[in-house]
């Protein structure tokens, strides 16, 4: 039987599978900071931000 949520706490939420994939992938610190700052110039969070990757949304810049 699950617990019932506090009152003023935020329920538990279910992950998604991009979630998953994300929290399995082991990423260099190096490509960690790169996706940060590419994330945080696009406005969006560093988790939104792979997960739009990961789903095809998001477009990567090609290395020159």
């Amino acid at each position: 039987m699950q617990k019932k949520p506090t009152p003023g706490k935020d329920a538990p939420r279910w992950m998604t599978q991009c979630d998953v994939i994300r929290y399995n992938l082991k990423i260099p610190d190096d490509m960690k900071k790169t996706l940060n700052n590419e994330a945080r110039e696009m406005g969006v969070g560093m988790s939104a931000y792979i997960c739009g990757i990961l789903s095809g949304d998001i477009k990567r810049k090609k290395a020159k």
